[in-house]
């Protein structure tokens, strides 16, 4: 079980986040250039996995 947001103790600073990994190359600015049908189909994902409501 989970604690409330509310009940959780709170501090005064926080850590500052890395931009990105130390083994993750860096990406090239911009879009990739795909469509979003490309990136559908390279994921595997298909209309008939969902269901319409």
């Amino acid at each position: 079980m989970s604690v409330p947001e509310e009940n959780r103790p709170k501090t005064d600073t926080t850590e500052a986040a890395p931009d990105r990994r130390e083994d993750e190359p860096p990406r090239p600015p911009g879009g990739t250039g795909r469509t979003l049908r490309e990136a559908l189909e390279e994921a595997h994902v298909r209309p008939d996995d969902y269901a319409e409501e």
